[in-house]
């Protein structure tokens, strides 16, 4: 499955957005951090862009909202660029 297809593939209990490189290069490190989107605590996965240098795109954040209570928050600047972004989420309209 290419990335592109599983773009649109979004599963139960999880959330995805596009970055820009810029935001990646902020997000990469807080893999595995509780975020809040849409009111509901989630955590950033990120691992799959490292290393960073050798990512060509595009960027697309993923957030799961299970097993949450595990893993230490993420920092406000963090969490704010997530607040910046369009997440589309399961059950949603697109």
């Amino acid at each position: 499955m290419t990335r592109s297809s599983s773009f649109n593939q979004i599963q139960p209990d999880k959330a995805i957005a596009i970055c820009t490189r810029e935001q990646a290069e902020q997000l990469v490190n807080y893999d595995h951090h509780q975020v809040t989107i849409s009111e509901r605590i989630g955590i950033l996965l990120t691992a799959e862009w490292q290393p960073l240098e050798s990512h060509v795109g595009p960027f697309i954040l993923t957030v799961v909202f299970h097993n949450v209570q595990e893993y230490p928050p993420a920092p406000e600047s963090i969490q704010a660029i997530v607040d910046s972004l369009k997440f589309q989420i399961r059950g949603q309209a697109r």
